[in-house]
């Protein structure tokens, strides 16, 4: 994974954690293999 990538990936991660409004229960392993599913060229 791209430095570039793997800090939006960090960004993302701390966004989606920091949102009071909903509970989110999120590892960061796991939205890493989704970002990167997002990515791939079928």
């Amino acid at each position: 994974m791209t430095p570039k990538l793997e800090h939006l990936v960090d960004l993302i991660f701390k966004k989606l954690k920091t949102n009071n409004n909903k509970k989110i229960f999120l590892e960061k392993e796991n939205l890493n293999k989704f970002i990167l599913s997002l990515f791939k060229e079928n």
